[in-house]
């Protein structure tokens, strides 16, 4: 058994990972997609890709994601014909120990409410569960009744220089540290598939949204309105401005994902047309670390 580490992966290593996705997707019944993006992880450094391979055949494969030093979110695939092996458990105690050199406190394990082999495994672990996240799909623009806001609000893209603005705006709607806020940002600007937005109301920015763009579309991420102007119709107008914005850009596949506790979120994007794709379940276990 051996068993490689990667800060980052190389498009040999993602084929490979892709290939035993495919298989356990098919004979798990799942519809997900791994994130495999590690340039978002809060330090580059830092070991997210575990692969064990036993006579040179990928058999499991191990996927953290890590955006801020409070918690490493993990998916994994086991082949079918590999599984009660043992090795998810060895993939799942090196990574442990790489965040343990990190000072990473919370590992939150990410599983698809259908794949009864990764919930054992989980059990077994015991994890508690903390929230569903739904990844939605964008079908068609739907008008959610009028929109007497629209005309005042507009769409900027920031650069490198407002970044104190992006901070400040992303601590207002998502309570975040200065920190991670801070790391967010920067990591997002050095991204070459990303973008950000601002929503600008009479020169005022009052929300921001940004935009993953992969190779099968683009997701939306980091979305909403300062607490001063929610309430008010403008999540609505923002978020119908993004998408015009993508579509004008021939992009044809555009995600979302929602945090199942975040309910008015969760209708204001069904009012525009995203249909739930994936549920994924989120559990919890404090970093256990071997020796």
């Amino acid at each position: 058994m051996i068993i490689n580490e990667f800060s980052k992966a190389s498009e040999e290593v993602i084929k490979e990972i892709r290939l035993i996705e495919t298989i356990c997707k098919k004979h798990d019944k799942l519809t997900g997609d791994i994130f495999l993006d590690s340039s978002l992880n809060f330090n580059s450094n830092i070991k997210s890709l575990f692969l064990l391979y036993e006579d040179n055949k990928l058999l499991s494969v191990l996927i953290m994601f890590i955006p801020t030093q409070d918690e490493a979110e993990i998916s994994g695939f086991t082949l079918p014909e590999c599984r009660q092996k043992g090795y998810f458990k060895a993939l799942l105690a090196k990574a442990s120990k790489e965040l343990k050199k990190y000072e990473v406190p919370d590992i939150l394990f990410v599983c698809e409410p259908q794949s009864s082999d990764g919930k054992l495994v989980i059990k077994k672990l015991e994890a508690n569960y903390e929230f569903t996240e739904y990844s939605l799909k964008y079908n068609q623009i739907k008008e959610a009744g009028p929109n007497q806001h629209l005309n005042k609000i507009e769409l900027y893209k920031p650069n490198l220089q407002d970044s104190k603005i992006l901070i400040d705006i992303s601590q207002q709607i998502f309570n975040d540290s200065y920190e991670n806020a801070e790391t967010m940002v920067n990591k997002n600007f050095q991204s070459q598939s990303r973008e950000q937005h601002l929503a600008v109301l009479d020169k005022e920015f009052i929300g921001m949204g940004g935009v993953s763009f992969e190779q099968e579309g683009a997701y939306i991420f980091g979305f909403g309105i300062t607490p001063k102007y929610q309430g008010k119709g403008f999540g609505k107008d923002m978020i119908k401005l993004m998408l015009k914005d993508l579509i004008k850009q021939n992009v044809e596949k555009i995600m979302i994902d929602v945090n199942s506790e975040n309910e008015k979120a969760f209708n204001l994007y069904k009012k525009y047309g995203f249909e739930v794709k994936t549920a994924f379940e989120y559990f919890r276990k404090k970093v256990c670390f071997h020796s």
